[in-house]
């Protein structure tokens, strides 16, 4: 439905999530803390030694937090397709009990309220929208029900310094699945997750995993059941997919490591592990060259994937992947930073062998010229043009403008979403207000989309 324009829209945020390791484009400005920033995984727990002298005491000495973000976004088609609107908010309540021996506990519940909007549910002569929906509960698109559900129910226990173990519900960012924090209220996961910090340079973390609590639904799934809750686009045949309930894993495995090598250089590389579906080998590193003239950023990411799927018998349209189906990405950015202004080159290629694949339900790809607003999951054999220009100085909002081409196969077994050639340009400003207003910030984004 191209050409379009959008304007989707304005974020505001107080008392916003705490950030986790997420890949993210390696930034050298100063940055505001945001939920998609690199960051070090969870600190270790407070000594022991430190710890109240019952358990009791462990409880009423936990603290409490909240948040609360209202959205609101707007579609506006220059085409003769429907223009779409929505405003939300939703605010949510956390608790964590102090460290006790080693052991602390955490809750947090959100609630989620559609305040006004325009049509967003498919209708005769008028197709869904892409964006708004996803604000709210989009499998039940005409529900102005007030929405709410635990987010995070967990135990974490501390074996040792540097070692921890968490088991329940929990908010988890990694390249691949993470919580792709761009809505009312992002991605949660169930099971059991391991952080280690080996030593100084080096963090090991990685678990089991069987549900989730995709961000537009009001309920948790098992992680097959989830896949298929968005759109399904078509099948390598053309068909119509329609695999929603007959994906069949029985969770996923993660493995991540992170080392920085001196000052100027940290890797990191993931596997993910989705028996009968999916796996998927993703390594990046980055070089940070510091001269007199300024700061220079290279940096590349590699992944590889292939389809675990043996089912030979079903139909195109009832497998999410095909058997032997591989996908092999390579995304590439050079960023150059003086002062307040930071500029950056990205190419990312998917090469034809088959389409990069990974449940939009569990997360959103990292490579570098990925935009908000738009995803390349789905396609193969793809090229994808992008440049940013940044400008950020302390105590004043950050500035960014994004822009990418992304050149896609005509073929339906390379173009999952049946998406045309478009070029896409964001226009963003942020501020994270201090002093009084500590804890506010503002998110203002434009984009604007159109054919190739």
């Amino acid at each position: 439905m191209l050409p379009r324009w959008l304007l989707p829209g304005v974020a505001l945020l107080i008392g916003a999530r705490p950030a986790h390791a997420q890949s993210a484009p390696p930034d050298t400005l100063l940055r505001h803390a945001a939920p998609a920033a690199i960051a070090a995984p969870p600190a270790p727990l407070a000594a022991d030694s430190t710890a109240p002298l019952s358990l009791p005491q462990a409880l009423h000495r936990g603290t409490f937090s909240g948040h609360i973000r209202t959205v609101f976004m707007a579609t506006l088609n220059r085409s003769t397709a429907p223009d779409y609107y929505a405003h939300g908010v939703g605010a949510g309540l956390r608790y964590e009990t102090q460290a006790w021996h080693g052991l602390q506990v955490g809750l947090e519940g959100f609630f989620l309220k559609k305040l006004y909007a325009s049509s967003l549910a498919a209708e005769p002569g008028r197709p869904e929208s892409r964006y708004e929906l996803s604000l709210f509960d989009q499998e039940h698109p005409h529900s102005r029900e007030l929405l709410h559900q635990v987010e995070e129910l967990w135990v974490r226990w501390q074996a040792r310094p540097g070692w921890q173990l968490t088991y329940g519900r929990q908010q988890l960012d990694t390249p691949l699945l993470n919580s792709q924090d761009s809505r009312l209220s992002p991605n949660f996961v169930q099971g059991l997750w391991v952080v280690g910090h080996l030593n100084a340079a080096t963090t090991l973390q990685g678990g089991w995993l069987t549900h989730v609590a995709p961000r537009s639904t009001d309920r948790w799934y098992r992680l097959d059941e989830a896949v298929g809750r968005y759109s399904m686009g078509v099948a390598p045949d053309s068909s119509r997919a329609s695999y929603l309930g007959r994906v069949r894993t029985h969770g996923l495995a993660v493995l991540g490591l992170r080392r920085t090598l001196g000052p100027h250089t940290t890797v990191q590389a993931w596997q993910y592990f989705a028996d009968h579906l999916l796996a998927t080998s993703w390594l990046e590193g980055t070089r940070t060259l510091t001269r007199p003239a300024g700061t220079w950023t290279v940096s590349g990411q590699v992944l590889w994937q292939h389809s675990l799927t043996n089912d030979v018998e079903s139909p195109p349209s009832h497998r999410y992947s095909e058997p032997s189906e591989q996908a092999r990405v390579l995304s590439t950015r050079l960023a150059y930073q003086r002062r307040a202004w930071q500029v950056a080159a990205q190419y990312t290629r998917v090469s034809a062998h088959g389409r990069y694949l990974f449940p939009r339900e569990w997360g959103r790809e990292p490579f570098y010229t990925t935009l908000p607003r738009e995803r390349i999951e789905g396609a193969g054999d793809v090229h994808a043009l992008g440049a940013s220009l940044a400008w950020q100085r302390p105590h004043a909002p950050r500035l960014e403008a994004g822009y990418g081409y992304y050149n896609l196969s005509k073929q339906a077994r390379l173009n999952k979403y049946s998406l045309p050639d478009f070029h896409q340009l964001n226009l963003t400003l942020t501020h994270a207000f201090a002093s009084t207003a500590d804890g506010l910030r503002l998110r203002t984004l434009y984009a604007a989309k159109w054919g190739g």
